[in-house]
C-alpha cells in the first residue's frame, strides 16, 4: 500500500480515537455525542471507500499511460464504489476474476470472515441512512469497530491485488 494512503488511514485512526476521547467526557444523551458519531460514520466510511479503491488504481498507474490514469481517475478513484464487500469483489472482478475469486477465499478463510463482510455492510448502510436524512442506528463504538473490521477487508484486498 502506498505510504500516502497508510497515511489516510492513520490521520483516520487518530481522528477516531480523538472523537471517542470527547464522547467519553460527555453525558450520555448530548446532542454532541451525536454529531460525533455521525462525523465519525463520515469519515471512517470516506476513508476506507478512498482507500481500497485507490489500491486497485495505483496497480495499473504504474503502467505510466494517461489515457488509463485519466479512466481509472474517473471511473475507480472518483467512482461511486461504496465499501460494501461485494463492492469490493465487484471492482476486483473487473480487472482480473481472479483477484476476485483469491479475495473472496483469503476473506472466508479468515476466522472473523463473516463478521468483515457484515461490518462492511453495516458501515455502508448506517452512512446510506445518515445521508438519505434517516438517523443511523449504529453506535459510536460500533462505527469504529465496523471501520477497523473493514480496514482488515481492505488489507486483504491490498494483500490480493500485490
Amino acid at each position: 500500500m502506498r505510504s500516502e494512503l497508510q497515511s489516510i488511514i492513520n490521520d483516520c485512526n487518530n481522528e477516531i480515537a480523538d472523537i471517542e476521547e470527547k464522547i467519553n467526557k460527555l453525558p450520555k444523551l448530548d446532542n454532541e455525542v451525536r454529531y460525533l458519531t455521525n462525523y465519525a460514520l463520515i469519515k471512517a466510511s470516506g476513508t476506507v471507500e478512498f482507500v481500497y479503491r485507490s489500491i486497485v488504481a495505483d496497480y495499473f498507474s504504474k503502467l505510466s499511460d494517461s489515457r488509463i490514469d485519466t479512466f481509472l481517475e474517473a471511473t475507480v478513484r472518483k467512482g461511486s464504489m461504496s465499501a460494501k464487500y461485494e463492492q469490493m469483489c465487484s471492482l476486483l472482478g473487473r480487472f482480473d476474476k481472479n483477484w476476485s475469486i483469491d479475495f473472496k477465499n483469503e476473506v472466508k478463510n479468515n476466522p472473523n470472515g463473516e463478521r468483515l463482510i457484515d461490518a462492511s455492510n453495516s458501515l455502508v448502510e448506517n452512512r446510506h441512512n445518515f445521508a438519505h436524512g434517516k438517523n443511523p442506528t449504529a453506535t459510536f463504538l460500533e462505527i469504529k469497530q465496523y471501520y477497523y473490521d473493514v480496514l482488515s477487508l481492505v488489507n486483504i484486498l491490498d494483500s490480493v491485488v500485490h
